[in-house]
């Protein structure tokens, strides 16, 4: 008889979609669904007529969904990046690296091939990513074949016209102009490496260096004295995933370091394990984890300037400005005996406060997680 086959979808800019290769393992369904929490893949149909793919075409909304590729085992989604400019797995030069599209610094595998960035891969790490990337960092890394990127140093001319130098050059043309007294300043950038920033600095002097940074640059060192000073715990994934409390201060995670968020996703899953674990069903038994925990979560809450991707699993979201979300913060250490007693609240917010200080004394495991995404 005729062999099955199915129509291909378009499921936007960067993952390929070849559905004749499915096995019908249900792994893409299980990951995307139960453990990145996405909405918008399922599997379709029955029988033999099974099909992996959304209602129809379109870009898959998980910012996680890139993850597809390495979880399907027989290439039903592959990086369409790599597609339209094909190498052959065996032919990329690879080296094991570090992601750079947020502070979270997970760990990658990039494959090259004739100078040409052509894929960027998970590489499995405990403490940090785990077996999964971001979209951001798995396809974000593509500017760097970009034909506009300056490949060497060099200086712009009165006529616009780009002159290379060699870097032993440019370094002595800027020792000349300093020695030279001349009114020069550098500008560094948060995307560029501490050694880098650090030369330019130490090169024009403390005085003229500017770190490239925005209103955030206040909020960045409070985080950084917070951090050596404050006597503030890091936590790791696995951690994070572990917390039985989390508190989300002012920052949309899922933008600023999306591989936390996907942490969080699992975190709100530690009552229904417990639950699970009381009936003596292991963790590992996932299907019957899942009937036994039904809707129940762990406590998610969120103060934030605005909706974030996060909302579908927290238990409670506060939206409050921000200087109104650091008076809460204030609140609540009052509720616990820290500080003093903090006026102006609404009824709301201090019932709020209230909850949320019982449930903080009555977990095991409570996580608070703030950033400079409120540039305040």
């Amino acid at each position: 008889g005729l062999k099955n086959t199915h129509i291909n979808q378009d499921l936007g800019p960067l993952i390929h979609h070849e559905m004749n290769r499915c096995i019908a393992c249900y792994r893409c369904v299980r990951y995307y669904q139960d453990y990145a929490g996405g909405t918008d893949l399922a599997a379709l149909g029955s029988h033999d007529h099974v099909y992996f793919g959304r209602h129809e075409d379109g870009t898959l909304e998980s910012e996680f969904a890139g993850n597809l590729v390495e979880v399907c085992p027989t290439g039903v989604f592959t990086d369409k990046s790599l597609v339209h400019d094909y190498t052959r797995k065996w032919d990329l030069q690879s080296a094991p690296s570090v992601c750079t599209g947020c502070g979270v610094g997970c760990n990658t595998i990039p494959g090259e091939r004739y100078g040409r960035l052509k894929r960027i891969h998970n590489r499995y790490h405990h403490e940090v990513n785990g077996y999964f990337l971001c979209d951001r960092g798995r396809f974000g890394g593509a500017w760097v074949n970009s034909e506009q990127r300056l490949s060497c140093a060099g200086a712009q001319l009165t006529d616009g016209r780009f002159a290379p130098m060699t870097h032993e050059q440019a370094v002595q043309r800027l020792q000349e102009l300093c020695s030279a007294d001349a009114k020069l300043w550098g500008i560094g950038s948060p995307r560029a490496t501490l050694e880098s920033n650090w030369m330019l600095q130490a090169l024009v002097g403390d005085t003229h260096y500017c770190p490239g940074w925005g209103p955030e640059g206040d909020a960045l060192q409070a985080v950084v004295t917070a951090l050596t000073d404050g006597g503030v715990a890091t936590a790791t994934l696995p951690e994070i995933e572990a917390a039985d409390l989390v508190i989300v201060v002012g920052e949309d995670i899922t933008q600023s370091a999306p591989r936390i968020a996907l942490a969080l996703r699992q975190s709100v899953r530690n009552l229904g394990l417990e639950k699970a674990a009381n009936v003596g069903v292991q963790h590992w038994q996932d299907a019957a984890v899942r009937n036994i925990a039904q809707n129940i979560r762990s406590p998610l809450i969120e103060w934030v300037s605005a909706s974030t991707r996060l909302a579908d699993v927290a238990s409670e979201t506060l939206t409050l400005a921000p200087p109104d979300i650091a008076r809460m913060g204030f609140a609540l250490l009052a509720a616990l005996g820290d500080g003093p007693v903090v006026d102006g609240l609404t009824g709301e917010q201090a019932s709020h406060v209230a909850r949320l200080a019982e449930l903080v004394v009555s977990a095991k495991r409570p996580l608070i997680v703030s950033g400079c995404g409120s540039h305040d």
